[in-house]
Parts: structure tokens; C-alpha cells; sequence
């Protein structure tokens, strides 16, 4: 592997690997079907291929061996992804698109507000959250699980994340997030062509709208805690009162910026990993009992106790193997790069695909089968299981959305019995620029356990 950071004048000759042709077409169908085109692309073209997407050129692979070469390179070498169709949408104060040591040093400021004692705060709002929600399903015929389980996410990030506690504030703040994620077209993230405006109705109108809106509602929340003094233990408030590490506070824009990112990587994407999950523990007895009879087993149902459960982590841990947060993440390379029997340009990127990872055989024995046994049998590498992404820019929320996943299902599944009503398949479905559930897994709701 060679890797020259600073080589301008690298005479290795250009090596790409084959992919499929034109732009448009090929991006079309990783939006419509990511899981599927990447997988066809793999078995047509070999591993690594190269996609030509409308934002630009991608070299893909889900080998184990490429994906520790890309997620082993000093951060220096890459940049961003799409950061110009990105960054009119998030702000350009997102982690997702700030790179070098602005991007350090956001990474530093903010990533102790996602880990440590902070999580029993965080997991005791889970708790409520989910079952309160449950509570107020109880006299319905069925349940939709997608929208109970959204409407738990939306609710906890509205509490953990915004700081909403007052219940008309947190009215608004949830009907202003909810109108956000509506608007998120697969389009406005995949091509900054999308970004027009015509007579108040396109994608980037409907998008700027809602992004008002919810501005103006964080604004609210803002000024209300400077006026007031208050301080709390919510994202929000820690922000406003976070300084970097050279005493300057974080400004407005990038709260801003930040808690879009937060919204948007970890509302729906927690939901639907809920939703997966309670669609496969209802479509395989023998993982269900296991699960009960560990969540019977606990002297109690606390957040923190129902985190460290090895079962139930499992579980989790396969839900996101079968139905991953990011099915690809994506670098840009500010330098020339080989990899494998490739050598990349400065101006390509590269990308790790989880679900190609998530599918290896080689890797996972039957990947097609939801086993949570699997976690339990043995350990995988940061290269062969990555739901949340991997090296530098791994996702920061990755503990508080594994805490959330664990703390919501244990809570609801250990007070409360359902059952299937449906039992056609449920497949992956592009829903807006995430992928989730064919249908909204509808339960029948027995009653308490």
C-alpha cells in the first residue's frame, strides 16, 4: 500500500477499476435501491468498482482489506463529500462537511456531550419517552410501528437534543422537525442541481421552509436560556455554554448547523432501526424468548441495565448488521492514493460500503439471517462491522443511538406484548434519503407482560 499525502508529483500512472457506465442512470439506482445496486455492481464489475454519481466519481468496496487501508489514513488526505450540495442544506457549520482542524476541533468540542455519565441522563428521557408514546397507543386496534417509534425518536430529541421541555415549545419544536425530514428529497443531497427554487414548490423551497421554521423555533429556545440564565443537561444548552479550546464560544451558525446534523442523522435512522428490530424479533420466535426471558431475568428495567444486557446488545448490534445506519460513507482525496491494484487520483473518492461488509460470507456465516447469536459467538473488527462509519469521521452520536435503540426496546418489550399482523416479508425501502421498512410493520398490541 502506498499512500503519498504530499505527492503533487507522484508519476504513478492513473489505475481505475471498472464500474458502470454514465452518471444519471447509476445514481438513480443507488437511490432507489442502494443495497441492491451496490450488490450487482460488486458481482458485475468485482470488488473494488468505480461509480461515476452525479456528485462525482467513487471508487466502492466492501473488502475487509481496502476498508482498513481507507479508514487508516492520517485525516489530513481527505476531504469531504459533496460539502457544496451538503453544506446549503445543513449549514456550514456541520461535522458532516468541515474538514482538517476546523473539523478537530468541532469533533473535540461537541464529542463529550454524546459518552459517559451523560447517557444516564439521556436514558432515563429515553424511557419516559417510549413509554408514554406506548401508553397512548394502548386503545388502538393496531399500532404502526415506524410511526411509534418515530414519534419516540422525534420526542427524545426534542428533549435530549433541543432542550424542549415546556409542552407547547415542545409542540413546535416536533411539528417543525417533523416538516424538516418530510422535505429531505433524496435529490437534494445527491446533486446540487436540485437547489432551485420555482414559484415556492420545488424539493429546495420545501426544504428551506421547514429549515425556517425550526430555526426560528431553536432561536426561541436560545434566547430563553441566555434571558433566563438557565442551564441544562441537553445538547442545546451545553452548546450555548461550550467553549473551544481556545476560550471562543461555538457560534450561533454552528449550533445551528449541529443540531440539523443531529436531527437529521439521528431521528428517522434510530427509528427505523427500531422498527427492523421489533420486525425480526416478531418474525423469529426463538430470538423473542431469548430476549424475554434475559429482560425477565434483570432485577429491574433501569436504562443503564438495560444497556449492558448481552442479549439485547446483540440484537441491536444485528439489526444494524442487517439494516446499517450509512449503507456507504464517503471520502474525497485530497492526494493520490493506491489501493489494492488501484491507483486513485486527488479529486476521487473512495468509499467503504457497509452493506457490502454487513453481507460478507466470508465474514458472517448465512449473512441473509437475522442471528443475533452472532455478537455473542465472537468479535468483529472496526473493518468488518461498521453501522455507524469508521476512522475520523465515524458517527459521534454512535453511543447515544445504540444506548437509545437498547433502553427503547427492552422498556417496551419487557412491560408489553405484541404480535405480527401481518406476515408478508418486509423488505428495504427507499423512504427519503434513507432506507427503511416496505411497510409501517403494523402490531397488534396484547396487552402488559
Amino acid at each position: 500500500m502506498t499512500l503519498n499525502a504530499d505527492s503533487a508529483a507522484d508519476a504513478t500512472p492513473v489505475h481505475l477499476p471498472k464500474g458502470p457506465r454514465g452518471s444519471l442512470l447509476p445514481t438513480l439506482r443507488l437511490i432507489r435501491d442502494p443495497r441492491a445496486a451496490l450488490h450487482g455492481w460488486a458481482e458485475q464489475y468485482g470488488d473494488p468498482f468505480l461509480l461515476r454519481a452525479l456528485n462525482g466519481p467513487v471508487v466502492v468496496t466492501g473488502r475487509e482489506d481496502l476498508i482498513r487501508i481507507i479508514h487508516g489514513q492520517a485525516p489530513n488526505i481527505y476531504a469531504p463529500f459533496a460539502s457544496a450540495t451538503i453544506n446549503p442544506l445543513l449549514g456550514n457549520g456541520s461535522m458532516l462537511t468541515l474538514e482538517g482542524e476546523p473539523h478537530r476541533r468541532e469533533r473535540r468540542l461537541i464529542m463529550p456531550m454524546f459518552h459517559g455519565d451523560r447517557m444516564k441522563a439521556y436514558g432515563e428521557s429515553m424511557q419516559h419517552c417510549a413509554i408514554e408514546r406506548l401508553e397512548a397507543c394502548r386503545g388502538q386496534r393496531e399500532i404502526l410501528t415506524l410511526s411509534l417509534m418515530t414519534d419516540i425518536s422525534l420526542e427524545i430529541i426534542v428533549r435530549t437534543i433541543f432542550g424542549g421541555s415546556d409542552p407547547g415549545l415542545v409542540k413546535r419544536l416536533t411539528h417543525a422537525s417533523q416538516k424538516l425530514v418530510a422535505g429531505a428529497s433524496p435529490l437534494l443531497f445527491f446533486s446540487r442541481k436540485s437547489h432551485f427554487s420555482f414559484l415556492g414548490l420545488s424539493p429546495w423551497d420545501r426544504w428551506n421552509k421547514a429549515k425556517n421554521e425550526l430555526r426560528l423555533c431553536l432561536n426561541q429556545v436560545i434566547n430563553e436560556r441566555s434571558q433566563n440564565g438557565d442551564t441544562g443537561d441537553d445538547i442545546l444548552s451545553l452548546l450555548c455554554s461550550a467553549t473551544y479550546e481556545d476560550d471562543q464560544p461555538i457560534t450561533r451558525e454552528h449550533i445551528y448547523s449541529e443540531l440539523m446534523t443531529f436531527l437529521f442523522a439521528g431521528h428517522e435512522t434510530t427509528a427505523l432501526t427500531l422498527t427492523w428490530a421489533m420486525y425480526h424479533l416478531h418474525t423469529n420466535p426463538d430470538a423473542y424468548s431469548l430476549l424475554v426471558n434475559e429482560l425477565d431475568s434483570l432485577e429491574n428495567d433501569s436504562p443503564s441495565r438495560l444497556a449492558s444486557a448481552p442479549y439485547l446488545k446483540a440484537i441491536v448490534q444485528e439489526t444494524l448488521r442487517v439494516h446499517p445506519i450509512l449503507t456507504e460513507t464517503l471520502r474525497k482525496l485530497k492526494a493520490p492514493m493506491t489501493l489494492g491494484d488501484y491507483h486513485l487520483p486527488a479529486g476521487m473518492a473512495v468509499a467503504p460500503a457497509t452493506v457490502l461488509a454487513h453481507y460478507n460470507p466470508l465474514i458472517y456465516k448465512d449473512p441473509e439471517q437475522f442471528r443475533p447469536e452472532r455478537f455473542l459467538e465472537k468479535s468483529y473488527s472496526h473493518f468488518q462491522y461498521m453501522p455507524f462509519g469508521g476512522g475520523h469521521r465515524r458517527c459521534i452520536g454512535a453511543a447515544f443511538a445504540s444506548h437509545e435503540i437498547a433502553v427503547v426496546l427492552g422498556s417496551l418489550l419487557k412491560r408489553y406484548k405484541f404480535e405480527l399482523i401481518d406476515s408478508a416479508p418486509v423488505v428495504p425501502k427507499r423512504r427519503n434519503v434513507t432506507i427503511g421498512p416496505s411497510t409501517s410493520v403494523p402490531l397488534r398490541f396484547i396487552g402488559p407482560r
